[in-house]
């Protein structure tokens, strides 16, 4: 017992910020925890909020302390600790009055680390690389948009969900391209169905239902084929895909010289 409060106690003098603190009120802490944070001081900003949630890990200063670090985080570039934050805050105090802030937090992290270096760099498309983080920004916008309309961050949301959906439609359309390269017709078949029925309104249904009538005639199913032709006619009668049927062509996006 005695070992233990000695461990304590050194280890709590070793921590300069916990001895800095030591003694100030719940307002004091985050006083100076929003100072630093407004400073740009994003390490000493952290450091504050963390000591404020095991010294005080209850009331409107800890629930509002959580979603100051998250930010704190990401703005360190530390988006794998912030979202954490974000989500246990979500799950602890759903009837907060920032939630909408809350919620747009988690969609703008996602979608901003979808949209990072190596796309700027090489051109590569946010549908080609793996959709997860999109998806996660889209339910969140979404919950956002549905739960909030008159939030100030709900206009913002709705453009994200916007570019969202056309991106996670195209997403669909590579995996359905190249399930098509590879001769596996039936996954290109459930890859642009996915397009065809979660993204109706996007530029990309076009291309999903020319792979399915390609696919369908590969498949020797020509009936199949000839239904969704009529369908592809009738939605898209100037459609290229009239004239000619679906080849794949599409560059890679590691191919950006070509």
């Amino acid at each position: 017992m005695i070992l233990s409060l000695f461990i304590a106690a050194c280890s709590d003098s070793d921590d300069p910020i916990k001895e800095e603190t030591r003694g100030w009120s719940v307002q004091q802490l985050y006083a100076s925890a929003s100072a630093a944070l407004a400073k740009k001081s994003y390490d000493r900003a952290i450091k504050l909020y963390s000591a404020l949630e095991s010294t005080y890990p209850y009331g409107v200063y800890a629930q509002q302390g959580l979603l100051d670090i998250a930010y704190a985080y990401y703005q360190n570039d530390q988006p794998e600790l912030a979202l954490p934050m974000i989500d246990e805050f979500i799950k602890t105090y759903p009837t907060n009055t920032n939630m909408d802030y809350a919620l747009y937090l988690k969609g703008y992290i996602n979608y901003k680390n979808d949209n990072g270096l190596l796309s700027g760099f090489t051109g590569q498309d946010l549908a080609e690389r793996d959709t997860k983080g999109a998806e996660v920004a889209f339910a969140a916008f979404t919950q956002l948009v549905n739960n909030y309309p008159n939030s100030r961050f709900t206009p913002d949301a709705k453009d994200k969900i916007n570019r969202l959906v056309n991106a996670l439609a195209r997403g669909e359309l590579y995996k359905a391209r190249f399930y098509m390269s590879i001769n596996a017709y039936l996954a290109a078949i459930g890859r642009s169905q996915n397009v065809i029925t979660h993204y109706p309104n996007t530029p990309q249904v076009e291309e999903a239902l020319a792979i399915q009538v390609t696919a369908y005639k590969k498949l020797g199913q020509d009936n199949l084929s000839n239904s969704v032709q009529k369908v592809l006619l009738l939605n898209f009668p100037k459609s290229d895909y009239t004239n000619h049927e679906w080849v794949y062509g599409d560059i890679p996006w590691y191919a950006f010289w070509r």
